[in-house]
């Protein structure tokens, strides 16, 4: 049950429903056994990268997080990196078997950047926000590039990418008490909270200006651009203001898991939307 644990298997399903969205929204074709081979090697390769965080993270969360299970001994820390390794390799493995050699380059791409997230860039200002916004917007990539529909998949990736990168900067606010405690230089820390979260407005204005682009290129129907408008474009210029008002943990916590489920929001109108 541990080795299933730490593995966060709701996070591994989500991983693998990202790379299902990628191949089939607004496809022409389902190649059905390259993408399930496709999402079933992004889930392992996306666990592997769980086990090794907790592993490099084992003196902070031997403090913070004694009850996962490195700290509490469920798992010996040489086996957690063993089990690692064998998922990343096996992610690899099973990525032959979508006959993409992009997606061979890609799961290759993806062991490395999480494995080295984890070990040295994690807590870097910027670049471990950036390396963790591109393994989320890859997944979708991933699933495209495995059903031939990696122009569709691209649209999505990018909101992707830059939602996930203000969410990652939201919670370096939202976690600089602890990071402090352990050194870490994350962009909060370097700059402060209130820098960070204007720094966040960047890729917020890349969403607003991608989505006009999208409108005005044909790519978005005039009410799929009225949904992107009402449900993603204004919450997030809430989330912003909200934000620069208030930037005590609470609030900060709370920005974050609408954040999240905006996301969500954002994810189902590219699904249904033409």
């Amino acid at each position: 049950m541990s080795y299933l644990r730490i593995l966060r298997p709701l996070n591994c399903l989500f991983v693998f429903v990202t790379v299902l969205c990628g191949a089939f929204i607004q496809a022409y074709t389902y190649k059905v056994f390259p993408v399930i081979f496709s999402a079933i090697s992004a889930m392992l390769i996306a666990g592997a990268g769980y086990v090794i965080n907790d592993y490099f993270d084992y003196p902070i969360d031997k403090i913070n997080k004694p009850f996962r299970v490195l700290p509490s001994k469920k798992i010996s820390l040489k086996r957690a990196y063993f089990y690692a390794v064998a998922l990343f390799v096996l992610g690899i493995v099973f990525s032959f078997f979508t006959y993409r050699i992009e997606c061979v380059i890609i799961a290759i791409i993806n062991t490395f950047v999480l494995f080295t997230y984890a070990k040295k860039y994690k807590f870097t200002p910027l670049i471990g926000n950036l390396l963790v916004s591109y393994a989320a917007a890859s997944t979708f990539v991933y699933g495209g590039l495995s059903n031939h529909n990696l122009k569709n998949s691209l649209i999505i990736a990018f909101f992707a990418f830059l939602y996930t990168l203000i969410r990652e900067l939201v919670k370096d606010c939202e976690d600089i008490d602890g990071d402090n405690k352990f050194n870490a230089r994350t962009l909060a820390i370097e700059v402060g909270k209130k820098k960070t979260i204007l720094i966040s407005i960047i890729p917020g204005l890349f969403i607003f200006a991608f989505n006009y682009y999208l409108f005005l290129s044909g790519n978005f129907s005039k009410i799929t651009f009225i949904f992107m408008n009402l449900l993603v474009i204004v919450p997030l210029i809430y989330f912003i203001v909200t934000l620069l008002k208030n930037i005590k943990k609470k609030n900060l916590s709370r920005i974050s898991k609408l954040i999240k489920i905006d996301m969500l929001i954002l994810l189902i109108i590219l699904w249904f939307g033409k």
